[in-house]
């Protein structure tokens, strides 16, 4: 047994040291590496990993040889399989390294050049795909670096060798050093990763004399960015910065710098004494504002060491660090750091010239030397983490020529950027929402809505302000979002990754005052834009500055929005009346269910599915009033909802990675009428993936009139034998078992309660928050108040709260199953007595079936339409024949007249991808109207021509809007 585990022992020690996927030279150099004309040797003052780099010495051109097929043949097999190192120069040239991997046959079959124009330590992360040569081998035996030939002589530190065993990471940054990387990509780089491509880009704008104006407008700015990074009001500490800086043990060794290895999170080992850019930015934030407000002046000096440690790790101009990834986040305090330093950092010396460099580098200022790329994606992260530093970066130039210039160039590409962008790439979209990730995603919005407000706190009433256009997109921007929140918290079918705690930021409703205060945009000609200062009085309720500004003007805090809005950019529906609010989400071919990562919702998998949420309790208005609580919460129960209920277990991802579920229907979204009426489809059918089901399909609608909510849903289909299938009517946290819900005229309250009505007439029920819900008769309904045991959405630590649950239960694996409750949101007495009766109800349902849903509300006379498939006999006041896939409400003013939309919530976007660039395609749509009718509205977006005694009406939809139109009869 022991000559059996000394046998294993000896392959383990020969496999890590021999075959390894890692270098290892911290004892001694492997005998496999060799170089001519060169002394090889160990340097354990300049290491990047562990206790010693390796130092390759040539005296004329040389090639250092590693010869070891075993690990080459292994790398070069592996999926997305590549080399990342690091290397380190004493002094820039203008040469390359040739980096070669030589196969058994003599042939390069891969190669790249390393250009070694800069000092200290650069990155070097290629995969085998994006290197040169005609890549038909994978007999690899051989990888060689060759000196350039016009060299004699010089020094290469090389450390942290791998050819990771899961691939070179796929945002792999394009450098200096290798800027022919990663240029295969099916998309666009990301904007992390284009520092390089955007600093070839030259101004197009001239530098210029600076006029007086001007001269007033830069100062003011620089003014107005003290006050927001460096208050008077501010307390300088260094304290961590220095433990920071004492464990990264930064010293100089003949005159050169060192210290700990600075590298990208990406291979960050903290507990090897490694430092990530999260660590600089503390360290150089902590000395510059101990110099800023103390006058320390060792913390001054030790700034411009750790600046100069930094440039020489890495962090510095030309670098991408081999994946620069959301590194925005990492820096902003680093930018801050620079502008308490301003005044030293504008003396003319070459660490400060270098200093500069480096920050405008890091920031993308380059990117607007011309104006905004359409087009390009992931914006909301570009403003949210580097937008003030671009304005410090240009703000921090000795000359104030370049600043002028800069801060034009600066302010005409965000005004670009606040254009309106196409398909699902990031941005502002024509409705209104805002995208990351390819969706909606207000998470991500609140902190760009929030940098845009600094933007605008720093350039309100300058020539460097944004343009009136972008100012009007972004109002837009923010009446949406204002109009999806109540007050301020947005719903679970939009929470993206994040459930639970979707708010809009105070600094985000800061933002609302800070466009007002730019001056009207409805053409009033007011020096503030009412609308806006109104929103924020509303979102506001705390004293400030603006506030009493705006108070004092007359301006009064505005009402909750009313209504219905269609974001079907979002398959979003929001229903509005009162205080209360309703979210109504779907999904699509174009627009994702919900995100969940391996350790963020990972239960979320039903957001989306026909949600029906309301906020309507709190003052203000909240979630947690509202009753959605996530200790205990039960996630396959999402209120609206048609779902399986599966063990948590069975409910999480079943990818490794990101999951982001797009569906194989496009009928799923939103339409409205005069703004006031709304209806809402999802059209649902799961993917073939594990743990999912894909037999499962439904038809879903809610039609929506005043506070009148009426539910639908047929074809519930499923194979599913194991675990029932449910419709969910609402799910709420019970602060107080004490709390009621009305069942008929029965009070119940206390807890375990489990009770299952299934009546021959229907059945009205209330939920805890005054709400009223009439299910239909002859549906198998189920109301539970218990204390349940959940999970958290983050770490699957187990979670307890008791709730109150009511839900429609269809059965395992149910065939053609349907449903039918109303809701009435926030009734009075009277509302909720007159619905308990048959003769009191306000609506009738026309249809549903396979084919369409139908529903007229009586006392406004509305009708919805949902036209799941083509029907050409309807048997219909109106309707005679429509198109599939179609959704359309009218309503008679008098006899003579009709109010009518037509709309495809399809986005109709040509890829099918994780973000995309094509724009939403018009979708044409035709229904048959009963008699002769004639469009007396100016919209040219429906063409009507008479056909046999009937009209037939040809709609345009594009970007999932409805298309309105008043007619009048013949």
């Amino acid at each position: 047994m022991k000559i059996k585990w000394l046998a294993l022992l000896l392959i383990v020690l020969f496999s890590y040291n021999g075959y390894s996927q890692k270098i290892d030279w911290n004892v001694s150099i492997p005998e496999y590496i060799s170089a001519t004309s060169a002394k090889l040797s160990l340097n354990k003052d300049f290491v990047k990993k562990g206790t010693a780099s390796l130092q390759w010495q040539w005296f004329s051109p040389s090639v250092l040889t590693v010869d070891n097929p075993s690990l080459l043949q292994k790398a070069v097999g592996t999926r997305k399989g590549g080399l990342t190192m690091w290397v380190y120069n004493d002094e820039p040239v203008n040469a390359a390294l040739r980096i070669s991997f030589v196969a058994a046959d003599g042939s390069i079959p891969y190669w790249f050049d390393y250009h070694l124009g800069f000092s200290g330590w650069r990155a070097c992360w290629i995969s085998f795909e994006n290197m040169q040569g005609d890549h038909k081998s994978k007999e690899l035996v051989r990888w060689t670096m060759t000196t350039p030939e016009n060299l004699k002589t010089g020094t290469l530190l090389i450390d942290r060798v791998e050819f990771p065993a899961k691939g070179v990471h796929h945002q792999a940054t394009p450098d200096y050093q290798t800027p022919l990387n990663n240029t295969k990509l099916s998309r666009t780089l990301w904007h992390w990763a284009r520092l390089y491509e955007w600093e070839h880009y030259e101004y197009d704008l001239p530098l210029a004399s600076v006029g007086s104006s001007q001269r007033q407008d830069i100062e003011l700015l620089s003014r107005r960015l003290t006050d927001q990074v460096a208050p008077e009001t501010g307390k300088g500490n260094a304290t961590r910065a220095l433990s920071i800086a004492e464990k990264a043990s930064i010293h100089r060794v003949d005159g050169k710098i060192t210290g700990a290895p600075l590298v990208s999170n990406d291979e960050l080992n903290k507990n090897a004494g490694e430092i990530g850019l999260s660590d600089l930015e503390t360290m150089l934030f902590g000395f510059a504002g101990d110099w800023y407000y103390n006058k320390n002046k060792e913390s001054k000096q030790a700034f411009f060491d750790v600046f100069e440690y930094a440039m020489q790790q890495g962090f510095a101009f030309g670098s991408g660090l081999g994946t620069n990834h959301h590194y925005g986040y990492q820096i902003r305090d680093i930018y801050k750091a620079a502008w308490m330093m301003r005044d030293l950092l504008k003396e003319e010396t070459p660490l400060n010239k270098n200093i500069r460099r480096t920050l405008a580098y890091w920031s993308g200022l380059a990117e607007t030397r011309i104006p905004y790329q359409y087009g390009r994606d992931e914006l909301l992260d570009s403003w949210n983490t580097l937008l003030t530093a671009k304005v410090i970066s240009a703000l921090i130039q000795p000359d104030m020529r370049d600043q002028v210039r800069s801060m034009k160039a600066l302010s005409r590409w965000v005004s670009g950027s606040l254009g309106f962008t196409p398909g699902t790439i990031g941005g502002i979209k024509v409705d209104g929402t805002t995208f990351h990730h390819g969706g909606l995603y207000p998470a991500y919005s609140i902190g760009a809505f929030a940098t845009i407000g600094k933007y605008l706190e720093l350039t309100n009433h300058t020539e460097f302000t944004i343009s009136d256009d972008a100012a009007r997109n972004v109002k837009l921007a923010l009446q949406t979002m204002r109009n999806y929140c109540n007050l301020k918290d947005w719903g679970l079918g939009i929470a993206g990754r994040h459930p639970f705690d979707g708010s809009i930021s105070n600094d985000a409703v800061q933002t609302f005052a800070l466009l007002a205060d730019r001056g009207d945009l409805t053409g009033s000609g007011n020096k503030i834009d009412e609308e806006l200062a109104a929103d924020y009085l509303r979102l506001n309720r705390t004293s400030s500055p603006y506030k009493r500004k705006f108070e004092q003007a007359g301006i009064k805090a505005a009402s909750s929005p009313q209504g219905f809005f269609v974001y079907n950019y979002g398959a979003l529906g929001i229903h509005r009346f009162g205080n209360w609010m309703v979210t109504l989400k779907g999904y699509n071919t174009d627009v994702w269910c919900s995100e969940i990562y391996t350790k963020d919702n990972r239960y979320g998998r039903y957001q989306s599915y026909g949600s029906v949420q309301i906020l309507a309790s709190g003052r203000p208005v909240n979630s947690f009033a509202s009753g959605f609580v996530e200790d205990g919460w039960d996630w396959n129960r999402v209120p609206g909802t048609t779902t399986i209920h599966l063990p948590l277990e069975k409910l999480e991802n079943p990818l490794p990675g990101t999951l982001m579920e797009r569906s194989e229907e496009n009928f799923s979204g939103a339409s409205s009428l005069e703004g006031k009426q709304g209806v809402f489809v999802f059209k649902l059918k799961e993917k073939d993936r594990e743990n999912f089901t894909p037999g499962f399909v439904a038809r879903k609608s809610v039609f929506c009139f005043e506070n009148r909510l009426v539910c639908l849903g047929s074809n519930i289909s499923n194979n599913n034998k194991e675990y029932p299938t449910e419709t969910t009517l609402f799910q709420l946290a019970l602060k107080r078992n004490s709390e009621p819900i009305l069942l008929g005229s029965d009070t119940i309250v206390g807890l375990p309660i489990e009770k299952t009505i299934s009546e021959k007439s229907s059945v009205l029920l209330s939920d805890t928050k005054g709400n009223y819900y009439r299910i239909a008769a002859g549906q198998d309904l189920r109301i539970l108040r218990q204390k349940q045991k959940s999970r958290d959405n983050k770490q699957k630590s187990e979670t307890e709260g008791k709730f109150v649950t009511a839900y429609l239960n269809h059965g395992v694996s149910p065939d053609n199953a349907e449903y039918e409750y109303m809701v009435l949101v926030q009734p009075t007495p009277d509302q909720a007595k007159e619905i308990a009766s048959e003769e009191g109800l306000p609506y009738q349902i026309l249809r549903k079936d396979h084919y369409a849903h139908i529903v007229k509300d009586i006392p406004s006379g509305t009708v919805g339409y949902v036209m799941f498939e083509t029907l050409d006999n309807i048997k219909d006041d109106y309707l005679l024949a429509s198109d599939a896939e179609t959704l359309i409400l009218l309503r008679p003013t008098d006899k003579k007249t009709l109010v009518m939309s037509i709309c495809d919530p399809n986005l109709n976007l040509e890829e099918k991808t994780y973000t995309t660039a094509k724009p939403s395609r018009p979708l044409i749509k035709s229904i048959l109207l009963k008699g002769k009718w004639k469009n007396v509205s100016d919209n040219d977006e429906v063409v009507i021509k008479q056909e046999n005694g009937n009209t037939r009406l040809t709609a345009t939809c594009i970007d999932g809007r409805p298309v309105e139109f008043k007619l009048i009869a013949q």
